[in-house]
Formats: C-alpha cells, sequence, structure tokens
C-alpha cells in the first residue's frame, strides 16, 4: 500500500520539465546518429551511452506525471482511458498515415525501407514513422495501469514488473511493453517520493545527494563500458536506472543550488526547459524534419559526417517549437490531430 497522492498534476516540477528536456535532447541526438548509418567506433559507444537510458527515462517521466492514476475511481479511469487514446493514439495513427506516401516515395534512401504491404503493421505498433512507437507502446502500458493498479495492490505489482524487466533484458526479446512496464511504474513512485518531500517542506528532492549521484555516475560508466564489450543486456537495466537518477539530479541541481534554494534561470536551463515543455512536439515532428534536412545535407549536397548530423540534429531539435508554437498549437484541427491536444 502507498501513502495517498494528492491531485496536483496541474503543478508544474521545473525539474521534472527540464529532465523531459535533456531526454528529448539525447532522444533527437541518438536519432540523428542513426540518420547516416556511418558505422565508426566513436559513433558506436556514443550510441550506447544514449541508448542506455533515453527511453526508460521517458517512461519514467510518464509515470510521474500520471501518478493520480492511484486513487482513480473505476468512471475516472474509463474516461483516463479514452483522454490517453486521444492524447496518444490519434497523433500515432495520424502522422503514420500522412508519413506513408513520403516513406514510400523515399524507400530507395530510407534507413529503414517501408512497403505497401506493411500498413497493416500500424495496428500492432510499427509506424512508418519509427520513432512513434512510443506512443502505442505508452497508451499500452497506461491502459494497463489503468485496468489493474491502484493504491492498494501498486507496490506488489511495481516489484513483479522489475523481475519480468530484468528476464527480458536478460533474454534480450523486443517486448516492449512488459520491459518498460517498470519504468512508467517507477515514475509513480519517483512522483510519491516528491511529494513526500514537499509535504515535509523540503523544496528540494535531490538535496544532499551529490554522493550518491557521483556513484551512480562510476556505476553507470563502468556498466556502459561492461555492455560496450560483452553486449550482455541486462546490463542495460543498471544503466537504465543510473541514467534515470543522473538526469533527475542534474536537473535538480539547475533548478536549486547546494543550499537547496532557487537559481536564477540560466541559459541552459531555460533552453532545457522549453525543450522539455514542447518535448512531444518535438518528437512528433522531429522524424520528418530529419528526413528531409538528411536528403538535403548528406544525399543531395554529400557533406561531411559530423557536419550533417550536427545539421540533421539541430533541425530537428529547435525547429519543432517554433513550428508548433506559431502554427500548429494555433489550429485547433492540427492541434487535435498532430498533438492528441483539445485545448
Amino acid at each position: 500500500m502507498v501513502t495517498k497522492v494528492e491531485d496536483k498534476n496541474k503543478t508544474r516540477y521545473t525539474e521534472v520539465d527540464i529532465a523531459r528536456g535533456i531526454g528529448i535532447f539525447f532522444v533527437v541526438l541518438g536519432h540523428a546518429i542513426k540518420q547516416t548509418e556511418v558505422s565508426a567506433g566513436w559513433i558506436r559507444i556514443l550510441t550506447y551511452i544514449i541508448y542506455s537510458f533515453h527511453m526508460p527515462l521517458f517512461f519514467c517521466l510518464s509515470g510521474f506525471v500520471s501518478a493520480r492514476i492511484l486513487q482513480m475511481k473505476r468512471k475516472e479511469r474509463a474516461s483516463y482511458i479514452v483522454s490517453r487514446a486521444r492524447r496518444l493514439l490519434v497523433p500515432y495513427f495520424v502522422i503514420g498515415l500522412l508519413y506513408i506516401p513520403v516513406k514510400l516515395k523515399l524507400s530507395d534512401v530510407a534507413v529503414k525501407p517501408f512497403k505497401v504491404t506493411d500498413i497493416w503493421k500500424l495496428m500492432i505498433g510499427q509506424n512508418p514513422d519509427v520513432s512513434l512507437w512510443f506512443l502505442y507502446i505508452l497508451f499500452l502500458i497506461e491502459l494497463i495501469c489503468a485496468l489493474l493498479v491502484n493504491t492498494y495492490n501498486f507496490r506488489s505489482i511495481w516489484y513483479g514488473s522489475f523481475f519480468l524487466s530484468v528476464a527480458i533484458y536478460w533474454a534480450n526479446f523486443d517486448i516492449r511493453t512488459p520491459k518498460y512496464f517498470f519504468f512508467f511504474l517507477m515514475g509513480i513512485w519517483v512522483r510519491l517520493k516528491f511529494e513526500d518531500s514537499r509535504n515535509a517542506g523540503y523544496e528540494d528532492v535531490m538535496d544532499g545527494q551529490d554522493l550518491l549521484a557521483f556513484l551512480a555516475l562510476v556505476t553507470d560508466i563502468f556498466a556502459i563500458i561492461f555492455l560496450y564489450r560483452t553486449t550482455i543486456t541486462v546490463t542495460m537495466m543498471l544503466t537504465s536506472l543510473c541514467g534515470i537518477y543522473l538526469v533527475l539530479w542534474v536537473s535538480s541541481r539547475l533548478v536549486y543550488n547546494i543550499d537547496g534554494e532557487r537559481r536564477k534561470p540560466g541559459r541552459i536551463s531555460s533552453m532545457l526547459l522549453i525543450f522539455g515543455l514542447f518535448s512531444m512536439d518535438i518528437y512528433i515532428l522531429h522524424e520528418p524534419i530529419m528526413t528531409l534536412t538528411r536528403l538535403l545535407f548528406w544525399n543531395h549536397l554529400g557533406w561531411n559526417y559530423i557536419l550533417c548530423t550536427f545539421l540533421i540534429f539541430v533541425c530537428a531539435l529547435c525547429l519543432p517549437v517554433p513550428v508548433s508554437k506559431y502554427f500548429i498549437r494555433k489550429v485547433k484541427p492540427l492541434r487535435i490531430l498532430l498533438l492528441g491536444e483539445k485545448q
């Protein structure tokens, strides 16, 4: 049984928004690196670092903002499922369908070619816009939580999901829903800890954890090196946990100083905060932008790999913000269809 959580989901936790900004930064960087399929030792190492934690981080942060599900009544859970379907599945299917003709046209130069006979795979989470699998899996996880998880059985299910996730990592099965279910529930647990800390009068949840963060960093480095040399995938469970903790710690340090007082927003924290607030928009729009910029800089102009990757990354990370802010979010049908937002 867990302690009761007040419904404060409309409250913005600046450090969590910054954590989302860090997360989307690494998501876009990881996808940019893979755009040209260039293989080199340093690229492989950087890819291992990014993919060792970035998606578990997003599932954890998604769970963080979904903690109220523990106290929901049956009718509330039904409306919650509908709202999550609108938020996650509407963009998933709309953008997937819109992306099909583009993918077919560019199939010869695509990193992952798409065929007309593959359209049905949209229903099982295989989207022509390959990055959108996250929306599909997140909906399945939230659906399971809405049907099964409550205040009384939360910890039991969370502990059980840990062993299931470890088993899937160990066997190296590409079964995403049970693999990431644990991290979503972990996000709910993190939210509970945030609420407990705030209720006790401590605003900076990570205050006094600098030594623990250092140990997590050292552990993460050795785990990534071990993963790189052995490819024993169960190690990713450890790198994910360390990575999530370090991102939350860094986010808190950007918001609070060593005395636990709020810092004045700096350039880095302000930039990451914007990326965090627009993380859904960036996630939705970055793949098409990457495709266009790759065709221009890599396939057409033939610029060198590092410059192309940098430009692809910057365009895919930054352009979605003004496009969404000044166009998509201003037009209600686009806001509903592309972002799944009513307001």
